[in-house]
């Protein structure tokens, strides 16, 4: 079924693989948006579920609904990106993830920033995490918080992009999740589009590239709801050592392209180094694990010297982990540290 809509201002695109589940909620908080001046494209990637029954249901319902199925998986959660938006009519894309939903006036709100400003890219709004039943885990301020030890997210505000990348992305993507942004199409087209091959931080690097061209607003309500499960593709690729080459690809594209502070820079290179030496017990043992965790060894120990005793002290925390998870009691261990060392440490 293909759209009827000639000129809409905002093209929605669900990119979808095995949400059944999910995909009731995604659609019906996207269909009581207070703002209606939208098309709706629903993607499917070849999913195992039933899923393309409850996309071709709805699409039957409204001439603005199109389906677009592919025939053979990508594997790729940007080429889907991509695919939308060359099929988007709007002036604006909102990719609004099939697992996550919504307030009713997010479109609203974030439309009514950008026909505002020209300059702006991306427009985005607050998240709540939530689990598989849609329960609060906890506001995404809590992030940034324990990230950016600041509360520069408590409060709306606009930026130019480049000082974002700068003083911001440098660290960390801010903007955690596609559906709680809305983004210019003639913006997200001159970047050339998503990385397609790129597994984990394929947004942050994406998100970089169109703030180097445009600016950024945020809205601090929290107008999103990131559902966090076992199935997301975060969860499955931080077990891959190939997080950390696009993190290093990130980072060196950030420097390349902005001004940033030497310091605020060395400062990230060691938090890199920190996650990696974190994430060698977690990644999955594969054929080329010792070899691309050897060279990315040899990369983080000139930005962390120590970087081995990184790597040593998580094995004795993970030992430890594991005993008091045998012994039952690892739950108010966590509670009782996080009460010694407030702000040290993150159980989200």
């Amino acid at each position: 079924m293909v759209s009827s809509m000639k000129n809409p201002t905002v093209s929605v695109i669900v990119p979808n693989y095995n949400h059944q589940d999910f995909l009731k909620q995604r659609l019906d908080s996207i269909l009581s948006q207070t703002y209606q001046d939208f098309e709706l494209l629903l993607l499917d990637d070849c999913s195992a579920d039933n899923s393309r029954e409850i996309l071709t249901a709805y699409a039957e319902k409204q001439e603005r609904i199109a389906c677009h199925f592919n025939e053979v998986n990508s594997g790729s959660t940007f080429a889907q990106w991509n695919k939308g938006v060359a099929l988007a009519k709007g002036k604006y894309v909102w990719i609004a993830e099939s697992d996550d939903y919504c307030d009713v006036t997010l479109l609203e709100k974030l439309v009514s920033k950008m026909e505002a400003d020209e300059k702006l890219g991306i427009a985005f709004a607050q998240s709540y995490i939530v689990d598989e039943k849609s329960e609060i885990i906890n506001s995404f301020n809590e992030n940034y918080k324990f990230i950016y030890k600041s509360d520069r997210w408590e409060h709306d505000f606009r930026i130019e992009g480049k000082e974002e990348c700068a003083h911001f992305l440098i660290f960390s993507n801010t903007i955690p999740n596609a559906s709680g942004a809305l983004m210019r199409k003639s913006v997200y087209e001159q970047t050339g589009g998503a990385e397609t091959n790129w597994k984990l931080n394929g947004d942050w690097y994406f998100y970089v590239k169109m703030l180097l061209i445009s600016d950024l607003c945020y809205i601090s309500e929290h107008l999103n709801y990131f559902r966090f499960h076992t199935q997301t593709l975060r969860h499955k690729a931080n077990a891959n050592h190939v997080v950390y080459d696009e993190i290093i690809t990130t980072l060196n594209y950030i420097e390349a392209n902005t001004d940033v502070v030497a310091e605020e820079l060395n400062r990230s290179w060691r938090e890199i180094a920190g996650w990696w030496g974190g994430s060698l017990y977690r990644q999955k043992i594969s054929k080329d694990y010792f070899e691309h965790n050897w060279r990315l060894y040899k990369f983080f120990r000139t930005k962390r010297p120590r970087i081995m005793l990184n790597v040593i002290s998580n094995s004795i925390f993970i030992f430890i982990g594991n005993v008091l998870k045998f012994l039952g009691i690892k739950k108010a261990v966590k509670s009782l540290r996080s009460k010694m060392f407030p702000g040290k440490y993150f159980d989200h």
